[in-house]
């Protein structure tokens, strides 16, 4: 039955887009927001063994199993305790961030909705959903250098054709959020606009009171690779690629140190992808029961 003096806040992601910083912040202020009746749990929670939320809740083959719901009350009580809130941030939750083997991924997070409809029935609950979007070009090149990091070794052009700006469609994936039985209120950000933000995205996840108490990290957690360290993996990756060789050229020549960041595009590219992005931002401006966070100008 729904307990409606229980709330439940999901931070989604989407990846890269300082999903590290966020939950990095909210780990190190979990007690004091449990103290506010705020329990937030992350990925050092539910990327151990058997403890997905999947797991945790009995979602198997795209439903709730039935022997499970009796379990599941008490799941909610366990991970409740006395508070009032639960605020969970795992990215993976909604789908990969690129295909196994560097396949190619036509739509990302196409099954996003469905997944979070069934967790919300796996609940009987409502869900408040909250979504960062960032610029296409700079989302696949991110993702491109995740990939390298995680051992994958790839031609960069290769891994935009299986990989184009036409499957970064933020507006798409927001609609079908929107739709998706079991999602209550949805709030999106931009990336570009996270520091900004960063207030403003803690009253909505942990509510304005409990916000005061997180403080943002002083740095970036997760930084990309340099344009030099991917072409040091690339000249180095034959024949049998190092798993530590992306993350190895990160260290010896880090942007932090005046190297150029990647960038796998040319300005031509970037202006176009630019021109899909704000077109699909004003789209979701424009959606009913969406809040689109924006800074304030002036």
């Amino acid at each position: 039955m729904t307990d409606r003096s229980l709330c439940i806040a999901f931070h989604i992601g989407a990846h890269k887009t300082a999903t590290s910083h966020l939950q990095r912040s909210l780990k190190r202020a979990s007690a004091e927001l449990s103290a506010s009746g705020v329990m937030y749990y992350g990925p050092d929670c539910f990327r151990l063994p058997g403890n997905s939320l999947q797991a945790l809740f009995g979602i198997r083959g795209g439903s709730a199993a039935d022997e499970t719901e009796l379990r599941v009350a008490d799941q909610l009580d366990l991970l409740r305790k006395d508070g009032h809130r639960l605020v969970f941030s795992e990215e993976n939750f909604i789908g990969p961030l690129n295909q196994p083997h560097g396949r190619s991924m036509k739509h990302r997070y196409k099954s996003a909705g469905d997944r979070l409809t069934q967790l919300a029935a796996a609940m009987d609950q409502k869900i408040d959903v909250f979504l960062a979007v960032r610029r296409p070009t700079a989302f696949i090149n991110s993702a491109y250098c995740q990939m390298l990091l995680g051992g994958r070794i790839q031609p960069v052009a290769v891994f935009q054709r299986r990989n184009p700006l036409s499957s970064v469609d933020w507006a798409h994936l927001v609609a079908r959020l929107r739709a998706a039985p079991g999602v209550g209120a949805l709030t999106v950000w931009q990336y570009e606009d996270y520091g900004a933000l960063f207030a403003k995205i803690m009253a909505g996840l942990v509510g304005e009171d409990a916000a005061r108490s997180v403080i943002p990290r002083p740095r970036h957690i997760n930084r990309g690779l340099s344009a030099a360290a991917v072409q040091h993996v690339l000249a180095q990756a034959e024949p049998a690629p190092d798993e530590k060789l992306a993350r190895t050229a990160r260290q010896m020549m880090p942007v932090e140190d005046g190297h150029a960041p990647f960038d796998g595009f040319a300005a031509e590219e970037h202006a176009i992808g630019d021109a899909v992005y704000a077109r699909q931002l004003t789209a979701i401006a424009k959606m009913e029961g969406v809040s689109l966070l924006r800074p304030v100008s002036g």
